[in-house]
């Protein structure tokens, strides 16, 4: 699957990558040691496609679940010595919307200035699993508000973009 890395100020490196369900055929995708590998040098890592909660030793475990269906689900893993100066920012998605998404805040200690790293999974537009609230458009205006929204500081604060929009 496709991963990006990026290092910004206050988080060392952030990670993304859909793991397409995080149980795979070969077993839990964080037992396996070359997947450990990859992912636990970073700071923050953003899963899509992840099915259930992922948890890693080290780091903490935010993530919005699909109720329904399988597939789908995203968890970001902040490491621990940044979940003090990490939030959570919950936001109620609306009915029409069957995006799954966390948006957690890091303050830079040093700076005062926050990162806010948005991990997002948004559904194919055809996908039958969705249920009747599958509607890519209401997807991408709540996303979109959420990107002019969220920064407390629109100039110094940095804004890290992680989704799969198989929309």
């Amino acid at each position: 699957k496709q991963w990006y890395q990026r290092r910004v100020r206050g988080v060392q490196r952030v990670n993304s990558r859909n793991i397409n369900h995080i149980n795979g055929i070969l077993g839990n995708k964080t037992d396996a040691p070359d997947f450990v590998d990859i992912i636990s040098p970073h700071d923050v890592i953003c899963l899509q496609e992840t099915g259930h909660e992922v948890q890693l030793s080290g780091f903490k475990s935010f993530s919005d679940i699909r109720k329904t269906g399988r597939g789908g689900g995203v968890t970001t893993l902040i490491r621990e010595h940044l979940v003090g100066h990490s939030t959570n920012i919950i936001r109620a998605i609306p009915d029409e919307c069957s995006l799954n998404i966390v948006v957690i805040k890091v303050l830079d200690a040093t700076t005062g200035f926050n990162t806010y790293v948005v991990n997002c999974y948004i559904p194919p537009a055809n996908s039958i699993r969705k249920g009747a609230n599958n509607n890519p458009a209401a997807n991408f205006d709540f996303l979109q508000d959420i990107l002019n929204n969220v920064k407390d500081d629109p100039v110094n604060d940095e804004l890290v973009l992680c989704v799969d929009t198989t929309a």
